[in-house]
């Protein structure tokens, strides 16, 4: 499944005219604060670029519909973070960059960037420091 990310629904439905221009089926689906639109994977590679393309330009305004929006009261606070949680079951938050969190969010859904998350807390608070080659030796010899 193809996932595109968008933070204003009229661009994702924008996004699924496209799709549906070159016959394609999409599913349209809100993951708050994101609005998610999911293609099958087996489409021909020349339509997937100009999907592509098409992805690039609108992702380009939705950035700009988000920055303008929240700029516009300078009294409203805005901030992207990314929820840790620690193996004690404290949660935490990292703060990070909205454009990074938007880049992030556009190749990735947000259960695999809580899986990549949970993998970073769990390496920084179990060390190894055997290689990952090594690592997969001893699994190995384990299994």
């Amino acid at each position: 499944m193809l996932e595109y990310v968008f933070f204003h629904k009229v661009l994702a439905e924008q996004f699924i005219k496209k799709a549906g221009d070159y016959q394609i089926e999409a599913l349209l689906i809100e993951e708050e604060p994101v609005w998610e639109v999911h293609l099958s994977e087996d489409i021909d590679e020349k339509i997937q670029q100009k999907l592509c393309d098409y992805y690039d330009i609108l992702f380009a305004e939705d950035q700009d519909m988000y920055e303008k929006a929240h700029t516009e009261d300078e009294n409203e606070y805005q901030a992207a973070a990314i929820e840790l949680t620690l193996k004690n079951n404290q949660k935490v938050y990292a703060q990070t960059s909205q454009q990074i969190m938007a880049k992030v969010l556009s190749v990735l859904s947000f259960d695999e960037l809580n899986v990549l998350v949970a993998d970073i807390v769990f390496a920084v608070e179990n060390p190894d420091k055997r290689s990952i080659c090594q690592r997969h030796r001893d699994l190995a010899n384990d299994a």
